[in-house]
């Protein structure tokens, strides 16, 4: 089993009289991580299954006690499955403070609105993510690491992608996961009807990798109004099968974009979804599949290291950009991801330097992106 980072912060997170949320995609390894921390003083319930979930439906502590009680931990997985689970949740830490909760989730939408809010002041969160980089390179040498880093690109990093035995296999379990788990909790929720439709929106942004993206394009693409387009792209991010980057403003008009860019969590998915897995010298995309890994790869890093940067990219008037741009207390730092080169014009370091006040820009590319995700 390859160790992952999060272990250690959740088991000193234990014993603080706090609910530990973990969230993330299906099939990301949550409840392989919670598992690690069974033994006989604890409990494991999965929400998913209407046996486990039913005992928790009644805001009754006498009856919720005989399911917590005689543990010192008790895990509950997927439980946004259950309604008004976060204030089940905060009458249990309430009166039992001194026992483990460790709770997960698939959906943010649902645990912000259901399980986080009832629970201010009383949990802890944390996202597990598919395999970091860093994760499954650490007894790697260089070569394997190189290897490594273009099968990700292509396959993606979900567990059960990395532990696949060959290529037919990992395609196979890429389109298993992009059909049958991606898009679970999205269709859950209520009014969602058309899966054509959302399919052909993620489908257009995964075609739209790196690029901005106009709500207004993908709407006459698609045929849905704008508000629904925008709609279905909220809950794609609220059930992290995406994520945006908004532009970074001065109030300079150097700086004119207003459309986000939108990344995948994982390059896998966003190629099953495609259905493009053909080697990297037979893309035209590669270096949007690169920017794409070191987006996702910096978010990681970032979570390992406690380190919460606003983040954004930069676009100016004279079409110069850079790909993220990092704001950490009023400081900014600029990076640029590069596959093929590890230069930068100079107009365009000197142009966002000006704008923005930062002292330099990061070119990331093969030969140092190591450093760029685990420093």
């Amino acid at each position: 089993m390859i160790s992952r980072h999060l272990t250690k912060k959740i088991q000193k997170s234990l014993n603080k009289g706090k609910i530990i949320i973990i969230y993330g995609p299906r099939q990301v390894g949550k409840t392989t991580l919670v598992r690690q921390f069974l033994n006989p003083d604890t409990v494991y319930y999965n929400f998913d299954q209407d046996e486990s979930r039913s005992g928790f439906e009644q805001a009754n502590l006498e009856r919720l006690a005989t399911f917590v009680k005689p543990y010192k931990m008790i895990i509950i997985d997927e439980a946004q499955r259950l309604p008004n689970s976060g204030l089940i949740l905060k009458i249990l830490i309430d009166n039992y403070p001194e026992k483990n909760f460790i709770v997960t989730g698939s959906s943010s939408l649902d645990l912000s609105t259901s399980i986080a809010e009832p629970l201010t002041g009383r949990h802890i969160s944390y996202m597990l993510f598919p395999m970091s980089y860093r994760e499954y390179m650490q007894d790697k040498n260089p070569v394997e690491r190189r290897e490594l880093m273009e099968t990700i690109l292509i396959y993606g990093s979900y567990p059960e992608i990395i532990v696949a035995s060959g290529v037919a296999e990992k395609k196979e379990k890429n389109q298993a996961i992009a059909e049958s788990y991606l898009f679970k909790d999205i269709f859950m929720l209520d009014g969602i009807k058309n899966s054509a439709s959302l399919k052909l929106i993620v489908q257009s942004l995964a075609l739209q990798l790196g690029n901005e993206v106009s709500l207004q394009e993908l709407s006459r693409f698609s045929h849905i109004d704008v508000k629904t387009v925008k709609r279905y792209i909220d809950l794609l991010e609220k059930t992290f099968v995406i994520f945006s980057l908004p532009p970074y403003f001065t109030n300079k008009r150097k700086s004119i974009s207003r459309l986000k860019k939108y990344y995948f969590y994982d390059t896998g998915i966003r190629n099953a979804l495609i259905r493009n897995f053909n080697p990297l010298n037979l893309r035209t995309d590669v270096g949007a599949l690169w920017e794409n890994f070191c987006m996702v790869e910096r978010m990681k890093r970032n979570q390992e290291h406690d380190y919460s940067p606003l983040s954004y990219f930069w676009r100016s008037y004279t079409h110069h950009e850079i790909d993220l741009v990092e704001d950490y207390g009023g400081e900014l730092h600029g990076f640029e991801c590069k596959w093929t080169k590890d230069t930068i014009s100079k107009s365009a370091k000197t142009a966002f330097c000006e704008d923005t006040g930062s002292r330099d820009v990061l070119v990331v590319y093969k030969e140092n992106v190591e450093k760029f995700i685990n420093n």
